[in-house]
């Protein structure tokens, strides 16, 4: 995976359905900035426990448990694991959830931890051969 594939560009859109006055961006930034900066501020203190698990012949790690802010995006974990792993840039590596299914790159960890996670864990089977799926 390329950090460029990586990249997502997350931001509200604002499209105002009138000519906007001369105050607009300053509310708009006022808005972006209240209450969601507190709640931003909350979000950054929860963690996600993922434990990876090596699969077929991929290398075993010393340390298979990490906390991973939860608002990072599924592909950091892949990013994290390629430089854990000091794989090649053109050497493959499979990722699994739940031992089945292939999660998409820009979903956030809080969401499959919520949906998926085994005793409060997010497992993530890893592999360097397609091996469920």
């Amino acid at each position: 995976i390329s950090r460029a594939s990586c990249l997502l560009l997350v931001g509200p859109t604002l499209c105002p359905v009138s000519t906007p006055s001369p105050n607009e961006p300053q509310r708009a930034v006022q808005q972006l900035s209240g209450s969601g900066s507190r709640t931003r501020m909350a979000e950054d203190d929860v963690k996600v426990k993922v434990h990876f698990v090596a699969v077929g012949a991929a290398p075993i790690m010393k340390k298979t448990k990490f906390q991973i802010s939860a608002d990072h995006r599924f592909a950091s974990v892949a990013i994290f694991l390629r430089k854990m792993l000091k794989l090649q840039a053109g050497q493959s590596l499979f990722l699994f959830c739940s031992s089945s299914f292939v999660p998409s790159m820009d979903q956030p960890l809080i969401d499959l931890r919520d949906a998926f996670a085994v005793r409060d864990e997010l497992v993530v089977h890893y592999s360097l051969q397609e091996a469920w799926g």
